[in-house]
Formats: structure tokens, C-alpha cells, sequence
């Protein structure tokens, strides 16, 4: 593979890899390829992102404790939903809703299960008797009083 930087060769390795373009901080893609350049370009081997941002969603519904400002925008762009929309869907502003996904200011724990209830609903096509089931573990444990935080996610690409 040529870099698109130089033009030069690239060497591939099998190694982890910080999944930065996912817009999380957090993700860590396990055992992939990754070609390097000697100029320092870096390009992940990634055979299907849309299942991978599939595989993080999970792991940010199913996450006990609250989303981070950078996981409801992950969410909210995983469904393809504009700021405005999902604003007017929790009925917020889409100001309150640029500050949470900037970490300027806090979700509330009522709008972080409203995320996850809708991206369930709309991404998965599940009906609310599913995704009550689905949630019902994991509502405990978003609460007001706990600051958000990124929990890492590891993702083995699959066979």
C-alpha cells in the first residue's frame, strides 16, 4: 500500500489500535492491521466500520453510569439524527444539547435513558417491551450524582 501522504511504501503489523476517528477517546480496536509510513502516516485496516460503530454503540447503551458529552454524540450521529431533531425529541435546545455533547454542561439522567430509548428504538427497530427488558439492568445506574466518564471499550475484529 502506497502512503497517501509521500507516495511511499507502507509497512502492515498486527497491533492495538486508538480508534481516535470514532470521536471517542476510548475505543481501542484489538490486533488489527494498521499500515505505518516512515513520515509518520498512520491508516487502520477496517473492514466494516458500520458494524464496528455498532459494536460501540452496544457498548455505550449496555454502559452502567452515565454518557459522556462525546458518547450521546456518538449515539445521536450513529442514527443519523441532526442536533435539532434530537433536541426537539428530548425537548431541549439545541444549545443545552451542543453544551452536553461538549461536556460544558451535564446530562440529565431522565435525557441520557431518552438517548438510549430512542437509539434503540429507531437503530435496532426494537418495540418498547424489548427495549424496557434491554435497559432495565443498566437505568440504576445512571444517575445524577456520579459524573460521567469514559469507560474503555476493546473491540476484536472478527474472523
Amino acid at each position: 500500500m502506497k502512503c497517501p501522504s509521500c507516495g511511499k511504501d507502507m509497512r502492515a503489523t498486527r497491533k492495538d489500535y486508538r480508534y481516535e476517528e470514532s470521536g471517542l477517546e476510548n475505543v481501542m480496536l484489538k490486533d488489527i492491521t494498521v499500515h505505518e509510513c516512515k513520515c509518520g502516516e498512520t491508516l487502520p485496516e477496517i473492514p466494516s466500520v458500520k458494524r464496528l460503530h455498532g459494536q460501540i454503540a452496544d457498548d455505550l447503551i449496555n454502559k452502567q453510569g452515565p454518557l459522556t458529552g462525546e458518547e450521546f454524540r456518538f449515539l445521536r450521529k450513529g442514527m443519523r439524527t441532526s442536533a435539532k431533531e434530537l433536541a426537539q425529541l428530548l425537548g431541549v435546545t439545541t444549545v443545552t444539547l451542543s453544551r452536553w455533547e461538549n461536556n460544558k454542561e451535564k446530562v440529565g439522567p431522565q435525557s441520557d435513558r431518552l438517548l438510549r430509548y430512542i437509539y434503540l428504538t429507531r437503530s435496532k427497530g426494537l418495540v418498547a417491551s424489548q427495549v424496557a427488558k434491554r435497559l432495565e439492568g443498566i437505568m440504576v445506574g445512571i444517575v445524577d450524582r456520579k459524573p460521567p466518564k469514559a469507560v474503555p471499550i476493546f473491540i476484536r475484529p472478527a474472523a
